[in-house]
């Protein structure tokens, strides 16, 4: 295993391993962490399963696991929603009904595997030990880290969940090379996002053209940089665990926009294409307010299109409407009141609330365009 990262929160701490083709000895490493269970419900996707499953079940085999379960759920955003998660609670109790059998939830996928599962994990037997295993780059530097999981519902994106932390993370960057090139830029946006507010080192980095390298998977820069990303969440979510203090709202920046825009465009975007856009909409509302120059959004704009990555969408009837009613029901919007996380530097930001709405439409506006 090539690096360990301790995200540090007390009785509820976990590692993160970070290797490239370390998924033969998974199972030793769930052995050192004390999970002793025999048994294994493994959450996945169809694509990701065929891939990777059997793998994992020989690893965990070769560490005394000796009933293992595959479930799958849909890999899509709209596949993350209540009946899902209904239907794989059932598939825990079909599957493990004696409470003596208490089995090692492990989720094979990315966001919506990590997310749906992280929360039956949470819920089945009022909570049950589980590993993530992340599969895409967007997992291995952010939604695998941190313990938010939860579901869509009622046309609101993640508002049914709970704070869940694993009891480890075991990302090998060896089962990245299976994404697509629209997968893999995607996953750049989070990486993008924490070089924007969170390190001056690595928006510089990624500059110089560790962007390019990172987008190629060469295995240095994408250990790395997958490394340097897990370090900057890891510190947020020990200083904020339950997002109670404002400090982890640093992790949301350009979601604001981005989760309203990428619910209402019926998720034709991916999630990292829809924060690309949140965070070009939220540096010129910066810019606006005063809180960052034309340089810096110009530097960030030059990222992501290097990466590929969108930073507006095709207007529609009524999208506008239906972006600024979804942008109401974020987390962030409180008492009628909005908050922003607002980049004023490269590594820098700051927290607006109550901003005005005319200015708020007319960042919106900015990103959605004709034609």
């Amino acid at each position: 295993m090539s690096v360990s990262i301790s995200v540090d929160l007390g009785p509820r701490s976990y590692s993160v391993l970070i290797g490239n083709g370390v998924l033969d000895v998974l199972g030793a490493a769930v052995r050192t962490k004390g999970l002793k269970q025999t048994d294994a419900f493994i959450i996945t996707n169809s694509e990701v399963g065929g891939l990777y499953f059997e793998a994992v079940r020989a690893a965990l085999e070769r560490a005394g696991f000796r009933r293992i379960v595959r479930h799958e759920i849909p890999a899509t955003e709209e596949g993350k929603n209540w009946e899902e998660f209904s239907g794989t609670c059932a598939a825990l109790l079909e599957n493990f009904p004696d409470a003596g059998s208490i089995p090692l939830v492990l989720l094979l996928g990315g966001g919506v595997v990590g997310d749906l599962g992280g929360f039956a994990a949470a819920v089945f037997r009022r909570g049950i030990p589980f590993v993530q295993l992340p599969t895409t780059l967007l997992a291995a530097v952010d939604s695998s880290v941190g313990g938010k999981v939860a579901v869509n519902f009622g046309g609101v994106k993640n508002i049914m969940g709970v704070f869940n932390q694993p009891r480890l993370v075991y990302c090998d960057l060896a089962l990245l090379r299976s994404l697509s090139p629209r997968e893999v830029r995607s996953g750049t946006s989070e990486v993008i996002k924490y070089g924007a507010v969170c390190s001056r080192e690595l928006f510089e980095q990624l500059e110089g053209g560790d962007l390019e390298k990172l987008i190629a998977l060469d295995p240095d820069t994408l250990e790395d940089i997958v490394g340097q990303c897990v370090r900057l969440k890891a510190r947020v979510v020990e200083q904020d665990e339950f997002d109670k203090k404002g400090i982890r709202n640093v992790l949301n920046f350009g979601h604001t926009i981005g989760h309203a825009l990428e619910l209402s465009a019926d998720y034709t975007l991916t999630h990292g294409e829809a924060i690309s856009i949140g965070m070009a909409a939220a540096t010129r509302l910066a810019m606006a307010l005063g809180k960052c120059d034309q340089a810096f959004y110009e530097r960030l704009h030059s990222l992501l299109m290097r990466a590929g990555l969108p930073d507006g969408h095709p207007d529609a009837p009524g999208l506008f409407d239906r972006v600024l009613r979804a942008m109401q029901l974020d987390k962030k919007f409180r008492e009628g009141k909005n908050v922003f996380v607002l980049p004023t530097e490269a590594g820098a930001w700051v927290q607006q609330e109550n901003v005005e709405w005319a200015l708020v439409h007319e960042a919106l506006r900015s990103v959605l365009r004709a034609g």
